[in-house]
């Protein structure tokens, strides 16, 4: 299912949300109604990958369940998109790890001719969008969001207080005919502070004794290259992605001492990645090939104190996990009946 732009900022309650258009398909569910999760007839939210320019993205989402693929809000700025590929079966070879589906969003580039800017009010945050030329051969796009959730949660007395911030850009540099080099970046700042005023209530009070304080960052940056040959054209892409989850929570919120310290997690996960494949137009056949390699590491330091049968009980732990993986795949397609139909044979190891 190929999805415009117009049909994702006019989706009604969309939001200018691509995760809440896409759960309004056929064989697509939600989970609860604040997230974001995909579920695919059933699948996994995790099972989801999200490429924008041939870049793989691990999240799209604001506040992001770690090791998971959701979260309440939107962190891609729909006025950077032109297109979305929305896979549910029958992955593209080179798109790997997918099992559930795979959401290939292209972006615009940027204005030829001179600046251009556009500035949105949205249900929960403030954006602007800067585009322009950038010389004779390169454009670009850049956008900042911040969000006035925490304000308003405040002025209702709830008693916490979400504040999100994203940064997105993209430059596309044409060195000739044949050569070509776009640049994407994607970042999110998410804090979830606690409105301790707001506890006039048991349901308040309730809500601010177990709640942590959670500060969470990420960000996604790669490179896309191509060089055209007569009948084909060879990408190389290189990407470096990054998620830092800190979780804090002290004894009836008072952090005047460490003894009162009941939680504090900090997570990373980093993931730098590389593919070079080759697609070929000969004879009415599409062919695709190519290699992949991720270097990935998962980072933990956790102390958690715990209420047991036997009293309180500490768990104290870190750990570093290094993870490499590597692969090749293949794709062989052709249109019949005037492209009514196409056949297609795959294969990724």
């Amino acid at each position: 299912r190929t999805i415009g732009v117009n049909e994702i900022a006019r989706s009604p309650g969309g939001g200018r949300d691509i995760s809440r258009v896409i759960q309004s398909l056929p064989g697509v569910a939600g989970t609860v109604a604040f997230r974001n999760d995909i579920i695919i007839r059933g699948g996994s939210p995790n099972e989801n990958r999200f490429f924008i320019d041939g870049i793989e993205v691990p999240n799209i989402n604001h506040f992001s369940t770690q090791g998971a693929a959701g979260g309440p809000a939107g962190l891609i700025n729909v006025n950077f998109i032109r297109e979305v590929d929305f896979f549910t079966s029958a992955f593209p070879s080179n798109r790997g790890n997918a099992l559930s589906s795979v959401m290939d969003i292209k972006q615009k580039t940027g204005r030829e001719d001179r600046l251009g800017f556009n500035a949105t009010v949205g249900s929960s945050d403030l954006g602007l969008t800067v585009e322009g030329p950038i010389g004779q051969k390169t454009t670009f796009l850049a956008s900042g969001r911040r969000s006035y959730l925490g304000w308003l949660f405040k002025t209702l007395g709830l008693p916490f207080l979400p504040n999100y911030n994203d940064f997105q850009f993209k430059t596309r540099t044409k060195f000739d005919e044949r050569n070509e080099l776009t640049v994407i970046g994607l970042g999110a700042i998410d804090n979830f502070a606690l409105n301790l005023e707001a506890d006039s209530t048991e349901e308040q009070k309730y809500i601010l004794g177990y709640l942590p304080v959670n500060t969470q960052w990420s960000y996604t940056v790669g490179a896309n290259f191509k060089h055209f040959f007569e009948n084909s054209y060879l990408t190389v892409v290189a990407s470096r992605n990054m998620l830092n989850n800190k979780n804090i929570k002290y004894q009836n919120n008072d952090e005047s001492s460490e003894a009162n310290k009941i939680l504090d997690y900090v997570s990373q996960e980093i993931e730098n990645k590389l593919r070079i494949e080759h697609n070929v137009r000969k004879g009415g056949f599409k062919v695709v090939y190519g290699v992949g390699y991720e270097f990935a590491r998962y980072l933990n330091d956790t102390y958690n104190r715990i209420s047991t049968p036997f009293g309180l009980d500490t768990i104290q732990y870190n750990s570093s996990l290094n993870l490499h993986k590597y692969g090749a795949f293949g794709n062989v397609s052709r249109s019949f009946v005037s492209d009514r139909l196409v056949l297609a044979l795959g294969l990724r190891m």
